[in-house]
């Protein structure tokens, strides 16, 4: 949710200046522990947030940046469950328990 632009954008103080190098912290720090495991970074856009035009400069020379890095797969939300579904052996699976209480309104399972 942190690099979700609803949220970077919409409160006082933040500037595209400061999701810029928040964008670039979280990159780097997740490919220094790409190194030992797999990592992903998911950033959620609207255009009606990001689409304003210094907002695009942003993610512009963010991704022109990133995109020097060797071994990085740049790939939409569809592009990973076709990869998962197409090999699922390469995936953590964890198994768990269904959940006692859901909070959610209704009965409990």
């Amino acid at each position: 949710m942190h690099l979700n632009d609803i949220v970077s954008y919409d409160f006082a103080g933040f500037s595209p200046a400061a999701y810029e190098r928040q964008l670039i912290d979280e990159f780097e720090q997740l490919y220094e522990e790409g190194a030992r495991r797999r990592r992903m970074m998911v950033i959620a856009l609207h255009d009606r947030l990001s689409g304003h035009a210094s907002r695009v400069r942003v993610l512009d020379r963010v991704l022109t940046q990133l995109r020097e890095y060797d071994g990085v797969w740049w790939a939409c939300k569809d592009q990973i469950a076709d990869w998962i579904l197409t090999d699922p052996e390469s995936a953590a699976w964890v198994e768990r328990d269904p959940v006692s209480v859901s909070g959610l309104p209704g009965p409990s399972a």
